[in-house]
């Protein structure tokens, strides 16, 4: 057991979330639940075409329509027209269209009308004229010098690159070189709840946004676009049902609060399935460019990475994107001689944005193959090569990152073989009798996911104590569905020596709850529960010493657990937390405190040449995979998953296990099923009757190996583990039916008529 576990009885512990009845249950209340007095309902009008010059929009009808309240377009935004950014990305997606659709889904106007039907009606009788234009569809031809320009700014958004060594005399040395290029697609997030949301305005000229969101922090933009001073909008959101990444930026926030505002009066708006499909953002497509060399001994001597990412016809955060993948396109392995180069381009495509791993699915499904090529070439057993070059803890990765914390990669990679074996002896039998014409493939993977940004990020939390003992902790952390009001729950209760029912959450409301940043990049573990852990600290102290004094005995030896402080390694006597909280109370003690973490900037030598690339730290993970390949029909079959990841230390074990089969549920539809099928910027893949995700039919046995090095920047030594499954799947799957065909998987999703094709032409389509 390790230290913080002994410090901590509630850590490692599977609480159960209190929520989860009522999720269950269904009648949790989400975004798209709220009904009021006087509400309207809210609709908008999209751009059908990709590329089209906005010649004329009249409104006259519509507005005259009995029933309809508003009609807006680019003309009555009162504020700044544009949806907003991060600092240092472009801010160039209007959130109204004035004169140029270059998005398919891109808004032009809003309407808002006593019922749905006088809605739909009022868009149908807004004309927009189009003078339509052949869209940009290639990010390479739109990288081009001469390319049709999209954007005032260029067609590359961002460029990003770094060089380590000499990389002609690292191939010089190499005794087998492979020169690959990868391609992956464009994915839904297919989270359950599409956008939805509701706004009224509020005494005093609040305009109160209640939206499901990663980010509350948007509220600053809403209130840019409606003319408003910060403190006069606020930005709500309740439980989610799923973001995934699609939800960080602003998705229906702003026309919630243009409407409202115009109004005067509460509106819903709620999109539909293929309404969200086709004007939402989409995972990065990525070209993934790969030529690695290794001498004899399974050294590797260079390594030159080049991707080419799809921004689609905004920004978005793709340059976030571009730089993270920076830190990452060279793995979690030593190379004396590196180079790399990360680049994000406008097209007309849709746009898109961060997704489960940040880039990491892609980079590392490209990666893993070229390594794997590579060992197959070098007559190699996969894993001997990997080890031979694996980082390790002290090292430095290839940016020259240092990694201060641990590295268990060889440890993870045997671990996921194991529980490769334990997955496929649960169908022994029936694995026993398939037939003997079947293709069958075993592959690996390692990788490397970073979590928390390096520097820059400050997160707040609040405990107030009770004077009955209850707590009630304050976060401005939205909860995606995968935890996080429970995580800030039990961190809490662990440190303030609680049971977990006797401390309440309030999270997510831009102006009750102090800010802790997005939900996104498996960092609100970490940002969140230092940030309680800040809070909690005095209040700690202040009931150990209230202890000490009616037990006679010193501070340190206090020990606070399950709702009474006791004298270490003696549970009676004890006072209970009311006893204690009265006692501070009369001693005008802490009882109430915020609590502040600070990433503080830890430059490393060499970080200026590579842009300073990099993470706070990294969750180290392997998977190994089984399938069987039908040689006739191209039918891929998953026999088995094997899954492990140092996870520092496992607060919660039964979360990590959830985000663990979350995350390979969500690789394999990445590896097998998913596609948008973008032509002329359209998503043709626009419901889930044409978009495949994986369902339970689709899920093959699959076991999972935690492991705990304590080492993490999270509370307790915890890493980040909500995107890392599905950064490892991905790859597995495609490696294990490369090594069952005989062919390498160069373009995702691996399709039953690619396999047909890879096996009569001896390579693998484009």
């Amino acid at each position: 057991m390790s230290a913080e576990k002994e410090r901590f009885p509630l850590v490692g512990q599977s609480v159960p979330d209190p929520d989860a009845l009522e999720k269950a249950t269904g009648i949790l209340p989400f975004s798209d639940d709220i009904l009021m007095p006087g509400m309207l309902h809210g609709r908008v009008l999209r751009s059908p075409h990709a590329n089209a010059r906005i010649r004329k929009v009249e409104v006259r009808k519509a507005r005259a329509l009995p029933g309809v309240h508003a009609v807006l377009t680019a003309e009555n935004i009162p504020g700044v027209n544009l949806r907003g950014n991060f600092p240092g990305d472009r801010d160039d997606q209007p959130v109204l269209v004035k004169n140029h659709a270059r998005a398919v889904g891109d808004a032009i106007a809003l309407v808002a009308a006593e019922t749905p039907e006088i809605a739909e009606e009022a868009l149908s009788l807004i004309d927009v004229r189009y003078e339509l234009l052949p869209p940009v569809e290639d990010p390479l031809a739109s990288a081009k010098p001469g390319a049709p320009l999209i954007d005032d700014q260029g067609n590359i958004t961002k460029q990003f690159g770094y060089t380590r060594g000499n990389i002609e005399e690292g191939f010089a040395k190499a005794a087998a070189i492979v020169d690959l290029t990868f391609r992956t697609q464009f994915a839904e997030h297919a989270y359950l709840e599409p956008e939805s949301g509701a706004a009224w305005p509020e005494p005093g000229g609040v305009i109160h946004i209640r939206c499901g969101t990663q980010f509350i922090e948007n509220y600053r933009f809403v209130a840019r676009v409606l003319g408003l001073p910060h403190s006069k909008v606020r930005l709500e959101t309740p439980s989610m049902g799923g973001g995934f990444g699609g939800k960080i930026s602003t998705t229906v926030e702003p026309f919630l609060g243009l409407l409202a505002q115009a109004t005067g009066r509460p509106v819903r708006l709620a999109l539909t399935r293929e309404e969200s499909m086709l004007s939402s953002t989409k995972r990065h497509p990525y070209i993934l460019h790969y030529r690695i060399g290794a001498d004899a001994d399974g050294n590797l001597t260079a390594l030159v990475a080049e991707l080419t990412g799809d921004a689609g016809a905004y920004t978005n955060i793709s340059a976030v994107i571009c730089h993270y993948s920076l830190s990452l396109l060279a793995g979690p392995y030593r190379c004396p001689n590196v180079k790399v180069d990360s680049r994000m381009v406008i097209t007309h495509n849709p746009i898109t944005t961060a997704m489960r791993g940040v880039g990491c699915p892609q980079v590392t499904y490209g990666l893993e193959g070229a390594m794997d090529s590579l060992a197959q070439k070098l007559g190699m057993d996969p894993f001997e090569l990997r080890r031979k070059n694996y980082v390790a803890k002290g090292g430095t990765l290839p940016t020259l990152q240092p990694l201060q914390n641990a590295v268990l990669l060889p440890e993870t990679w045997k671990a996921a073989e194991e529980a490769l074996d334990k997955a496929l002896a649960k169908n022994k039998e029936k694995y026993a009798n398939l037939s003997p014409a079947l293709l069958r493939g075993r592959g690996h993977t390692s990788n490397m996911t970073g979590y928390g940004r390096r520097h820059g990020t400050i997160s707040h939390a609040s405990i107030a104590m009770q004077l009955d003992g209850t707590a009630v902790v304050t976060v401005g952390v939205p909860d995606l569905g995968s935890g996080q009001r429970a995580g800030a729950r039990q961190v809490a209760a662990a440190l303030l020596g609680l049971p977990v029912a006797r401390v309440t959450v309030q999270s997510g409301d831009s102006q009750t709850t102090p800010l802790v940043g997005m939900t996104a990049g498996s960092r609100q573990f970490m940002n969140t529960g230092n940030a309680i852990l800040q809070a909690a600290e005095p209040i700690v102290s202040a009931l150990k010493r209230a202890a000490a004094e009616i037990l006679e005995t010193k501070a340190e030896d206090i020990v606070l657990a399950e709702g009474k402080a006791f004298v270490k390694n003696s549970p009676e006597p004890s006072v209970a937390h009311p006893q204690l909280v009265a006692r501070v109370s009369a001693a005008a003690g802490a009882l109430t405190n915020l609590g502040t973490f600070v990433v503080e900037e830890h430059p490393y030598p060499g970080a200026e040449t590579c842009h300073d690339a990099g993470w706070a730290d990294y969750t180290f993970g392997s998977m190994a995979a089984e399938v069987a390949v039908n040689p006739e029909t191209g039918e891929v079959q998953i026999l088995g998953l094997g899954l492990s990841h140092d996870v520092g230390t496992a607060v919660n074990p039964q979360i990590v296990l959830g985000q663990c089969h979350g995350g390979i549920v969500q690789g394999i539809g990445l590896a097998l099923f998913e596609d948008c099928y973008v032509k002329k910027g359209k998503v043709e893949a626009h419901d889930f009757s044409t978009y495949l995700i994986p369902t339970s039919l689709d899920i093959p046995p699959m076991e999972i190996a935690i492991l705990e090095s304590g080492e993490g920047r999270g509370p307790f030594g915890a890493r980040g583990i909500g995107e890392p499954p599905c950064n490892t799947t991905t790859a597995a799957i495609a490696n294990a039916v490369s090594r069952a065909i005989g062919v390498r998987v160069t373009s995702l999703p691996i399709t039953p008529e690619k396999i047909l094709s890879a096996r009569k032409t001896g390579k693998w389509p484009s």
